[in-house]
C-alpha cells in the first residue's frame, strides 16, 4: 500500500521571489526534479540509440526520419485528451506508472535481430516507439502539474528554472556524452546493454515518484456532472455539453472545457503557441544541422556537436539569469522580445558564411577557415539557446499560474499539442525544403517567420497593455 498523506496548502504571503537554493531545500520538489533528471536522461539516450541504430540499420535518413515522427505522432493524437486523464486521476500514480511502463517498452528493443533485415526491424522499431511516446503523453502533463502542488507559489520560477535546465542538461549529458561513451566503451557498440540502462533510468524514477506525497484526483466540472452532482455551468464551459452520457462523452467536454479557457486567455494562448516555435526552432537546426555542416560548409557532420553543444549551454545560462530578470508583469513582453530575437539570430545564422566568404574573397582569401566558422555559429547558437530559455521558462510559469488546478493538466496537454504539431513540420518538411531551395533559403525564411510571429505578438499586446490582464493567476 501507498502511504498517503495530503499535500499541505501553501500559504500566499508577499514574499521577495525565492531562490533556487530554497527550492532545493524541499525534499518532495526534489524527488519529483531526480524523477525528472533520470526519466529525461533515459529519454535522450533512447534518442540518441534509436537515430545511430536505424540509421545503421537502414542507411536511410527517411528512417530516421521515421523514428522522429514516430515521438511526434502521438503528442498530435494523444496529449490533449491526456490531459483530461491526468486530472481525473492522481498525477503521482500516473508518474509512478509512465516511469514503470516506459521502462518495460524499451526492453522489447531487445527482442530485435539486425540480422532478420530491414524489412523485419524497422516495423518492430517504429510500433514500439510509437507505444513509449504515446504513454509519454500522461507523463509530461502530470509532470507539469504536480510542480505547483508540491512547491509554494513565490517559488514557482525557481522550480520551473530548475526543471528547465535539466533539458538542456540532459541532452548534453544523455545525447552528447553518456550515450556514446557507454556505447562505445562499456558495451562495445552493443546496443542492448544501452537499452538495459534506459530500462534501469525509468525504474529508478517511477522509484523517485512513488515516494511523492499523495495528490487527490481533480474534480472537473464535466465529471461532478457525470456522477449527477448539481454545479453551475462554470465560465470556461460555456459552450460545452451540459450532460455527460458515457465515459467518452465527459472527456470530451472536459477536453472542450480546456481549449475553452486557454482561447479566453490570450496571454495562455501566446505562451503555448510562442514556447512551441522556440522548441522547433532548435529541433530544426538538428534536423538540417548535418547537411548544413556538409553541403553549405564543407565541414564533416560528426561536428554538428560543435554547434549544438554552445546552444545547450545558452540554454543552461538562460535558465539561470531568467529567474532574477523575469516577474509576473513582464513575462509576455520577455517571451515576445525573445521570440523576436530569436529570429533575427535564425538570420544571422544563415547569412554568416556568405558574409565570411564574401569578406575573405575581397583579400584574395580562400574559403573561410572551418574552425572560425564552427565558433561562430557556434556563438550564434549559445544565442538562441539563451532567447530560448527566455521563452520557456516565462512560458511555463504563465501557463502554471494562470491555470487552475482542476484545468492545468489540460492546458499543458495543450501545449504539447500544439507543440509537437509545429514541430513536426520541420522534420518533415526543413530536409525537403533544403534540398530544393538550399539550406541558407531555408534557415533564412524559417527566421523571417518567426520574427513576423514574434512582431504579431508585439503588437498584440500593446493593445492589451492598458488591460487589467497581467501573468499571474490573480
Amino acid at each position: 500500500m501507498i502511504k498517503e498523506k495530503a499535500i499541505s496548502e501553501k500559504p500566499i504571503t508577499a514574499q521577495r521571489p525565492a531562490r533556487v537554493m530554497d527550492v532545493l531545500k524541499n525534499r518532495d520538489f526534489l524527488k519529483l526534479w531526480s524523477a525528472q533528471i533520470l526519466s529525461q536522461t533515459a529519454q535522450q539516450i533512447v534518442n540518441y540509440a534509436l537515430v545511430l541504430q536505424v540509421h545503421r540499420i537502414s542507411g536511410s535518413s527517411t528512417a530516421v526520419s521515421g523514428i522522429v515522427i514516430s515521438f511526434t505522432l502521438p503528442a498530435i493524437l494523444f496529449a490533449a485528451l491526456a490531459g483530461v486523464f491526468v486530472e481525473r486521476n492522481s498525477k503521482k500514480t500516473m508518474l509512478t506508472i509512465t516511469n514503470v511502463l516506459r521502462g518495460v517498452m524499451v526492453l522489447a528493443y531487445l527482442l530485435t535481430d539486425e540480422r532478420w533485415g530491414v524489412g523485419a526491424v524497422l516495423p518492430i522499431f517504429y510500433v514500439v516507439t510509437l507505444l513509449f511516446s504515446s504513454v509519454s503523453q500522461l507523463f509530461n502533463p502530470a509532470e507539469a502539474s504536480m510542480i505547483p502542488l508540491v512547491v509554494k507559489k513565490e517559488e514557482l520560477i525557481a522550480a520551473n528554472s530548475l526543471f528547465n535546465l535539466t533539458l538542456p542538461a540532459t541532452q548534453l549529458g544523455g545525447f552528447v556524452l553518456l550515450g556514446p561513451l557507454l556505447l562505445l566503451t562499456v558495451f562495445h557498440n552493443n546496443f542492448n546493454g544501452l537499452y538495459i540502462v534506459i530500462f534501469l533510468l525509468c525504474i529508478a524514477a517511477a522509484a523517485c515518484t512513488y515516494f511523492l506525497p499523495q495528490d487527490a484526483p481533480g474534480q472537473t466540472a464535466a465529471s461532478r456532472r457525470a456522477k449527477g452532482e448539481k454545479v453551475g455551468v462554470p465560465e470556461v464551459a460555456v459552450g460545452a455539453t451540459r450532460i455527460a452520457k458515457s465515459g467518452f462523452h465527459t472527456a470530451g467536454e472536459e477536453l472542450a472545457e480546456g481549449w475553452h479557457f486557454i482561447r479566453r486567455d490570450p496571454v495562455i494562448m501566446s505562451a503555448i503557441l510562442y514556447w512551441s516555435i522556440a522548441i522547433a526552432v532548435f529541433m530544426m537546426l538538428g534536423t538540417i544541422g548535418p547537411g548544413f555542416l556538409e553541403n553549405v560548409l564543407g565541414i564533416d557532420d560528426s561536428k554538428l556537436i560543435y554547434i549544438l553543444m554552445p546552444g545547450g549551454l545558452g540554454l543552461v545560462l538562460g535558465v539561470i539569469l531568467v529567474g532574477r530578470l523575469s516577474n509576473e508583469n513582464n513575462r509576455e513582453s520577455m517571451i515576445n522580445w525573445n521570440l523576436l530575437y530569436a529570429g533575427l539570430t535564425l538570420v544571422a545564422f544563415s547569412i554568416l558564411y556568405p558574409i565570411l566568404d564574401y569578406v575573405y574573397g575581397l583579400f584574395g582569401q580562400p574559403d573561410p577557415d572551418g574552425t572560425i566558422v564552427l565558433v561562430a555559429l557556434g556563438l550564434i547558437t549559445l544565442l538562441l539557446g539563451l532567447f530560448n530559455s527566455f521563452i520557456s521558462v516565462p512560458a511555463q510559469t504563465a501557463l502554471q499560474e494562470r491555470a487552475p488546478e482542476n484545468i492545468r493538466a489540460r492546458v499543458f496537454s495543450a501545449f504539447y499539442t500544439v507543440s509537437n504539431i509545429i514541430l513536426i513540420v520541420p522534420v518533415a518538411i526543413a530536409g525537403a525544403m533544403a534540398d530544393w531551395l538550399g539550406y541558407v533559403p531555408t534557415v533564412m525564411i524559417i527566421g523571417l517567420v518567426v520574427m513576423l510571429i514574434a512582431g504579431m505578438g508585439l503588437y498584440r499586446s500593446r493593445g492589451r497593455r492598458g488591460n487589467t490582464v497581467r501573468l499571474s493567476s490573480g
